[in-house]
């Protein structure tokens, strides 16, 4: 191979690799995660018997006693509050 073939080769070798590392190039990906938001805390003040959302709602029952403790019902939006359950006794 002549000389002039050489340095064909070798500009053409190196012009493939330039157009290549151009088109290519890096990729970089990069996840964003949402951050974890804080768990939700309901302070219910003694007026504050029941806590509203768009379906349904939570009722506090019970009087706080030992022999009526304190206990949240689930009120589904449009059904009627069940009785409440009979409150379990505390052995002795």
């Amino acid at each position: 191979m002549s000389h002039t073939g050489v340095l064909r080769v070798a500009t053409l070798g190196i012009t493939s690799a330039i157009v290549a590392t151009l088109f290519t190039g890096c990729v970089y990906r990069r996840e964003v995660v949402p951050a974890a938001s804080p768990p939700t805390t309901v302070i219910v003040t003694p007026g504050e018997r029941v806590v509203n959302y768009p379906d349904g709602r939570w009722e506090l029952r019970g009087t706080g006693a030992t022999t009526d403790p304190y206990y949240w019902v689930w009120v589904p939006t449009g059904a009627m509050p069940p009785n409440p359950p009979p409150v379990p006794r505390l052995p002795r």
